[in-house]
Parts: structure tokens; C-alpha cells; sequence
């Protein structure tokens, strides 16, 4: 796993640590606990079965997979032989999912008995399962029968070969797949020891979840896997695993916190329930504070091109914070660069607002196919396609996207101004903001969900918007029972963007 620089790849590392650790459980999901050497064992027989179905250095090997410790281990197998590997978003929409696979060119796709219809009619000829799927080979049950628990010999590869491609959100559409090197993402996911770290994933893995995976794996940390999310569910496993840390898309920390299950509930083994991938108005920041009853939200700014740069928590994030709006100073490290610049190249002072754009040694190089806009320069920069602006302490505050940016006479609104003014009325728990199609009348919609004792109306919504926030123009409302969400649990503009404006 070494080449002539005697470079490491993570995956080597995560097998040596697997070694050192082999009579201590270091991974479990819904049906199985794994100790580091049971675990290694899996991931060489899965190794040896791939071989013998041709994956080699160099390919692309797609997984179509529920969050379970087989799909963790066959990962980790088609790694050790020098293939680039791939987890694939929507697995619960197979026109959307081949549209992904035409645009990363993998290879080998490889599937689960819970996911093998989605790939059904796949042109494909190497589909290979994890598990029983009529038609279809058998990884685990060839990989017991032909391993003596060594593994094959491990690929060869460079700094420079490719590695993972890590799909985006896919908030507005099919997504897309950034790409990174083996060195460029060693330096994403190591980020230093972990003993004690019990981290619970429980969103699909095609998303930041397998990179935190490796995170906590490579550090010396355990890994708690629920193939699904459902409040219930993840608060007993965070009394009965004693899990520390907790990673969500903002409308499920909504929902989790919110849950009635919460009452009682004993979370005081968390260290930190982060959230991400959504503009979280200091409102709803602070009610959610208060719900959980004690300061242990964190908050990154980051994307799946180039990882976290900065990350707002501890005393900055609670409930008198004066920085709750921002997204914290970024990440003190030389591997860390963010600016702010205009439209035509002009680097931004404080408190004027420009995209943000990062270059971090993590960050990926590419997206699998490109796009008309990817973001990527020539000279090593992710322009973000956010605005945001930093303040006079230099704290980044994060407005939202551009191209959701509405300009008027006293200047500019974004969603997120409306999801403050929502969220900070009476009986409104949660908020999500879009901007309206060119040919509506309204220039924002915005989807509402209230308590359940709540006495606001739409009517009543409305004129307090008009009072508060009266540069934002006329503002479409609808309350819902819940936000539709993504499969990763992002809010789903177009789902969002019909309901409240129609189909267009």
C-alpha cells in the first residue's frame, strides 16, 4: 500500500489501526458489533472476492449502500486494491441514481439486497452484490470461502492516483461527485487521534457521513451505524452506546430535538451534535439551545469539494452569543485559506459581503464530469458559490447562496433573513426560505411549520413579515406538517420551489 516515497494511504492506516485493535469492538451497525480483527477479516475476504471478479488498480467501484459495516468493509476491500471508490446518492430514485452512474464511469457497481432493485436494468455487466441477490454474485458469501484472513496483495499506489469521489447534497438536482487524490484525501479525513470519540452515523454514507467514518476510524474512535433515521431510534442509541458526537442535516436536528421522545431522554454522554447544510437562522439556533438545554450544538461551514473551514461552537455558539449568526473565525491552520471577493476579482474588507472562496490541501481537485460552473480554478481556489462577508472581529457570516440573493433599494435579502423573521414569531418552529421564480409576483415563498398549539395564521404570518422585514417584497406562505427533504435530509428546494409556486 506503499509506493517508492513510502506514502500511506488512509485505508492502510485504518488496517494497521484494525490490527492494534483487534479484541476491542471498533464498529457496529443495526445487526452486527465488529472488533478491529473481525472487521479486518471481512474487509480482506470482500478483498480476495473482488479480485477474483476482475476490480483492480485504477477502476472506479460504485456502491449502491444501505449505512451497514458490509458497506463500510467492501469499500474499504476495492481500496486496498488501488481502486477509487464511490458511494451513490439516491438510491431511492433509480432514474435519478443512473444518472449518476453515467457521470462517474464507474467500473463495477456494487449493491445490497435493500438496494439491488434501484440497479435493476443497469446495462452493466460487472454488477456484483454484497449479500443474496438472485442473478448476481456474492461477495461475502466468496469472500469467507476463499480468505485465510491475510488478504490479496495490496494495490500499489500514489499520492497522485484518484481515490474517493464524495457526491454533493444534490439540493437542486442530480448530484454531483468531487473527486480527490489519495494524498489530497489522507489530508481531508486525518485529522488526528480520536480515542473515546463514539460517533453515531445514521445518514446515507454517500454524503460528509463516510468521511467521518474514516475520521473517527483512523483517529481510534468507534463507529455506530442506523441504516435510516428516526428520532426514536437515534436518542436510545445515544443512551445505550454512550455516543458523543452526532453529526445531521439541519431539518433532522429539528426534528430530533423537537421529537416528544426528547423528554427524558439521557444525552449526557454528547460532547457535540453538529449540523450542517442549511443557512440555520440565529432564532432557530437559539430556541434549539434552549430545547437541549445545554451548549453542545456545533455548526460547520464546509462542503463535500473542500471539507470544513470553519466551525462555530462552545461559547460562541449559545444561547447570548453575540456571534450566533456567523459561522465562526476559520479553522487557524496554514492548510485553511478563505477570502471574500467581488465579482470582479476585488478582495472584500470587512463588512462588505463578496463569495467566499477557499483553498484547503484536503479539498478535491474536480467534479467527475463539468459542470457549466464548477467552482474549481487554476490556481488552487473553490470559489463557493456563497456570498457571505466577514465582521469586525473576523468572524465569517455566511448570507447564502448567490444566485438566491434578491437586490432591492435598501439592499440585499436572502432566505435566510426570512427564516430569522419566521423563526423568531410565536409558535413557529422551524422555517425554510426559497426564492421565487422569475415569473411570480412574489419575490421569496417560504415553507412553515408550526407547534402544535400554535394560534398563527398565514394571515397572521404575513403582516408580521410585512412589519419586520418589509425590504423582503411579498413573500409566499404555506404551513406544512413537515419540510420535504432530500435523502440526505436537506431541505428540497424543488420540491419546496412546486408546492409553494406550482410546477411552472
Amino acid at each position: 500500500m506503499t509506493d517508492t516515497e513510502g506514502f500511506s494511504t488512509y485505508v492502510h492506516d485504518i488496517e494497521e489501526r484494525l490490527r492494534r485493535d483487534s479484541g476491542d469492538v471498533v464498529l457496529a451497525d443495526a445487526r452486527e458489533r465488529f472488533t478491529g480483527g473481525e472487521f479486518l477479516e471481512l474487509i480482506h475476504g470482500l478483498a480476495t472476492a473482488l479480485v477474483t471478479h476482475g476490480v483492480r488498480r485504477g477502476h472506479r467501484v460504485a456502491f449502491v449502500a444501505p449505512a451497514t459495516g458490509g458497506a463500510i468493509a467492501v469499500r474499504y476491500a476495492a481500496a486496498l486494491l488501488g481502486a477509487s471508490t464511490v458511494y451513490c446518492p439516491d438510491a431511492g430514485s433509480p432514474a435519478r441514481l443512473q444518472v449518476f452512474l453515467s457521470r462517474i464511469g464507474a467500473d463495477a457497481v456494487i449493491v445490497f439486497p435493500s438496494t439491488a432493485a434501484s440497479v435493476g436494468g443497469s446495462s452493466r455487466t460487472n454488477v456484483l452484490a454484497v449479500g443474496r441477490v438472485p442473478g448476481l454474485p456474492d461477495l461475502l458469501t466468496e469472500g469467507r470461502s476463499r480468505s485465510d484472513g491475510a488478504g490479496p496483495e495490496a494495490g500499489q499506489v500514489s499520492s497522485d492516483d484518484e481515490c474517493v469521489l464524495v457526491a454533493t447534497g444534490g439540493t437542486t438536482g442530480v448530484s454531483k461527485a468531487s473527486v480527490r487524490s489519495h494524498g489530497e484525501y489522507r489530508r481531508l479525513v486525518d485529522l488526528g487521534p480520536t480515542p473515546g470519540r463514539r460517533q453515531l452515523v445514521c445518514t446515507p454514507l454517500a454524503y460528509i457521513a463516510q468521511t467521518l467514518v474514516d475520521t473517527v476510524l483512523l483517529g481510534g474512535g468507534q463507529v455506530f451505524l442506523q441504516d435510516g433515521y428516526a428520532p426514536a431510534a437515534v436518542l436510545r442509541a445515544i443512551a445505550d452506546e454512550r455516543i458523543t458526537h452526532l453529526a445531521l442535516v439541519e431539518p433532522l436536528l429539528v426534528e430530533l430535538l423537537d421529537s416528544e421522545d426528547l423528554v427524558g431522554a439521557d444525552l449526557s454522554s454528547i460532547v457535540g451534535i453538529s449540523h450542517v447544510g442549511a443557512d440555520a437562522a440565529s432564532s432557530l439556533r437559539r430556541r434549539l439551545l434552549r430545547r437541549v438545554g445545554r451548549s453542545i450544538l456545533v455548526n460547520p461551514y464546509g462542503a463535500s469539494e473542500f471539507g470544513v473551514v470553519s466551525v462555530l461552537a462552545g461559547p460562541d455558539y449559545g444561547v447570548d452569543s453575540p456571534h450566533l449568526a456567523t459561522s465562526s473565525r476559520p479553522v487557524p491552520s496554514p492548510s485553511t485559506e478563505v477570502q471574500i471577493r467581488t465579482g470582479d476579482g476585488r478582495l472584500c474588507p470587512p463588512l462588505e459581503e463578496g463569495i467566499i472562496q477557499v483553498r484547503t490541501t484536503g479539498q478535491a481537485h474536480g467534479y467527475s464530469f463539468t459542470p457549466p460552473h464548477s467552482g474549481f480554478t487554476d490556481d488552487g481556489w473553490f470559489s463557493t458559490g456563497d456570498v457571505g462577508l466577514f465582521d469586525e472581529d473576523g468572524y465569517l457570516l455566511v448570507r447564502g447562496r448567490a444566485d438566491d440573493r434578491r437586490l432591492t433599494d435598501t439592499g440585499s435579502v436572502f432566505p435566510v433573513d426570512i427564516q430569522e423573521a419566521l423563526c423568531s414569531q410565536p409558535g413557529v418552529r422551524y422555517a425554510v426560505a426559497v426564492p421565487a421564480p422569475d415569473d411570480i409576483d412574489a419575490v421569496f415563498g417560504a415553507v412553515v411549520v408550526l407547534d402544535l398549539d400554535a394560534t398563527s395564521t398565514i394571515d397572521d404570518l404575513s403582516e408580521n413579515l410585512r412589519t419586520t422585514l418589509p425590504r423582503a417584497g411579498e413573500i409566499s406562505l404555506e404551513v406544512v406538517d413537515e419540510v420535504p427533504v432530500t435523502e440526505q435530509g436537506k431541505p428540497s428546494r424543488p420540491v419546496i420551489t412546486a408546492r409553494l409556486f406550482g410546477d411552472g
